[in-house]
């Protein structure tokens, strides 16, 4: 689930300017280094960008010029557990989608004129289609098809030095900073604490204390540390 709002002035995007900036989210929140096929799927059903077009807006200093970069209001709704774990990186990666705009149609941008925020549903008013459900609920959406694969015995071993994460599939660096759990005997990496927990949580296995947050999302394979370069 990742819910994006993009707030302009009116008349100062086109429709161009809308697919430059849709294609560099999705390229940067959905691409495919280190993704299982099947979650990335689902990532991209989960996926929505729309953009609202507002009159009369103002600043202090009265109606933005039409001729510089517009102010803009990026607004990332997810759920509630993947806030904290996430929303910094989330922030970030908007930023560079503007930037790559603003390149593409020469503008410089003021400083103060882009506004990004991210908002966090709680557990219970998360609608999945159309059913009240939680953070758990969704991330289970977005890994179905990869466990289902995964039970098959049909997944892509885990290349030399590498894991894959068993809950969402994606392959990340085994590597001192690498989030991690041990299961039977087995050491299993994870893209993301909140993989992790979801996992021990599963298992009945203590979760490590090393994880201030209580976020349950698959990275972006652009947010993990732990990604492959």
């Amino acid at each position: 689930m990742l819910l994006i709002e993009i707030a302009h002035p009116e008349d100062t995007l086109d429709d161009n300017d809308h697919q430059v900036l849709s294609n560099s989210i999705v390229d940067l929140f959905l691409a495919p280094d280190g993704h299982a096929e099947e979650t990335d799927q689902r990532a991209r059903t989960t996926t929505h960008i729309a953009f609202r077009e507002l009159r009369n807006w103002r600043t202090g200093h009265g109606t933005p010029p039409k001729d510089a970069a517009p102010p803009m209001i990026l607004t990332v709704t997810v759920p509630e557990a993947w806030r904290a774990e996430a929303g910094r990186t989330f922030i970030g990666l908007l930023r560079t989608a503007v930037q790559r705009l603003d390149t593409a149609r020469d503008w410089k941008r003021e400083r103060g004129t882009l506004w990004v925020r991210v908002d966090g549903v709680p557990d219970g008013d998360i609608g999945l289609d159309g059913r009240p459900a939680t953070s758990e609920d969704v991330l289970d959406f977005l890994t179905e098809d990869f466990r289902a694969a995964q039970a098959s015995g049909t997944t892509t071993p885990a290349p030399e030095g590498k894991l894959i994460d068993p809950v969402c599939g994606m392959t990340v660096a085994d590597r001192g900073n690498a989030v991690t759990i041990v299961h039977n005997g087995v050491r299993l990496g994870f893209c993301a604490h909140g993989c992790r927990n979801s996992y021990a949580q599963r298992h009945g296995i203590p979760v490590p204390g090393d994880d201030p947050r209580s976020a349950t999302t698959p990275r972006s394979s652009r947010s993990s540390t732990n990604t492959p370069s």
